[in-house]
C-alpha cells in the first residue's frame, strides 16, 4: 500500500532531514515508525502526506506515483499531524460535516458518515456540544474521525496520543486496531514507545534522518528478553536454579531484595522451562513478567548497534 523507493528530503540544499529511505507498509497493517524528536519521523509522513516533496526518490501509495498524481493519493490518505486545526465555536457535527464538503462527499454520504464515526469514536452524545467543551481525548478522538470523513485507504498519524491521559490512550488503540481490522494502512510516529506496544505490526527505527533497522517486530527482534521475576522466600533456592540453569539464562541481576532481571535466549519456552524449575525448587513467584516490550527491545536493540 505505501512504497517508499531511495527518498531524501534536504530543507537547505546541505544537509538531508530523511536521507535514502527505502520503506514498504501492507495493506492492513500498522507500521510503527520509533526515534528521538528531530530524527526524521514528522518529515516522512509529511512527504508521505504530500505535504512536502522530496528531493530524491520515489513514494507510491496505492500503486499511485504521489509526484504526478496528487490529487489521487491525497483521496487515499489520511493525515492527522501532531498538532491540528480545532475550531472550538463549531459543534462535532459541524466540523465533520466541514472537512466532508472539503472532500466533496456527497450529502447523503455525508450524514451517514458523521453519524458513522461519532458512534465509533464515542462521541455521539457530545454531537451537538461546542468542541471548547471536549476533554483533550475527546479532542483528539474528534481529530481522527475528521482524518476520515474522506473514507481513506492510508492512515497517517503523528504522535497522536501526546498528552492524552491513560483511558484516552486506550480508547485510541482500541479505535487503531478497529481501523487496522477494516484493512486499512496505519503509520503512527511516536517517541513513545509503550503507546504502540501489542499495536504495530511491524517498526521502523529512524536516527538522524535514516531508516537505520525495519521490518516485521518478531523477526528483526532478538530471541534474547530480559525478564522480571519476583521471588517469594527460598531466594537461595533460586540463585541454585539459576546457576544449574545452563547457557539459555545469559545473566541475572538481584536489583531489590528477591527481585531479579534475568536474560534469556529462546523466547516463551524458556521461560516457561525457568519458572518450572523455580517452583520445582521450591520458590514462590509474585511476579514473571518482560521488563519491556517487543517494540521497546527492538529499539533498544538497533540504539546500540547504531552507537557501536
Amino acid at each position: 500500500m505505501i512504497a517508499c523507493d531511495a527518498v531524501s528530503l534536504s530543507y537547505d540544499g546541505v544537509r538531508d532531514a530523511v536521507s535514502d529511505l527505502q520503506l514498504t507498509v501492507a495493506a492492513g497493517s500498522i507500521f510503527a515508525l520509533v526515534g528521538p524528536n528531530g530524527a526524521g519521523k514528522t518529515s516522512t509522513l509529511r512527504m508521505l502526506a504530500t505535504l512536502t516533496q522530496p528531493s530524491r526518490g520515489t513514494i507510491r501509495i496505492d500503486g499511485l506515483d504521489a509526484a504526478r498524481d496528487l490529487e489521487g493519493v491525497r483521496r487515499r490518505v489520511g493525515y492527522l499531524p501532531d498538532n491540528f486545526a480545532l475550531y472550538d465555536q463549531m459543534t462535532p457535527v459541524d466540523y465533520l460535516d466541514f472537512f466532508g464538503r472539503a472532500y466533496e462527499v456527497d450529502d447523503t454520504t455525508r450524514k451517514r458518515r458523521i453519524d458513522a464515526l461519532l458512534e465509533e469514536f464515542d462521541l455521539t452524545q457530545k454531537r451537538g456540544s461546542t468542541v471548547r467543551a471536549l476533554s483533550r481525548g475527546m479532542r483528539q478522538r474528534l481529530g481522527l474521525a475528521k482524518t476520515l470523513m474522506h473514507d481513506p485507504k492510508v492512515l497517517l498519524l503523528d504522535e497522536p496520543a501526546s498528552a492524552l491521559d491513560p483511558g484516552a490512550r486506550m480508547k485510541l488503540k482500541e479505535a487503531l486496531l478497529r481501523l487496522k481490522a477494516r484493512g486499512l494502512s496505519i503509520i503512527i510516529s511516536s517517541h513513545i514507545l509503550p503507546d504502540l506496544a501489542g499495536l504495530a505490526d511491524a517498526v521502523g527505527i529512524m536516527e538522524g534522518g535514516r531508516l537505520i533497522r525495519a521490518g516485521a517486530i518478531d523477526t528483526i527482534a532478538t530471541a534474547r528478553v530480559t525478564y522480571v521475576l519476583c521471588v517469594r522466600g527460598a531466594v537461595d533456592k533460586a540463585l541454585r536454579v539459576f546457576a544449574d540453569f545452563g547457557p539459555r539464562l545469559r545473566g541475572q541481576r538481584e536489583v531489590s531484595p528477591g527481585r531479579f532481571e534475568v536474560d534469556l535466549d529462546g523466547g516463551a519456552d524458556v521461560v516457561a522451562e525457568l519458572v518450572e524449575a523455580l517452583v520445582l525448587r521450591g520458590a514462590r513467584l509474585s511476579e514473571v513478567a518482560p521488563r519491556e516490550s517487543a517494540i521497546e527491545a527492538v529499539y533498544r536493540q538497533s540504539a546500540a548497534s547504531e552507537v557501536a
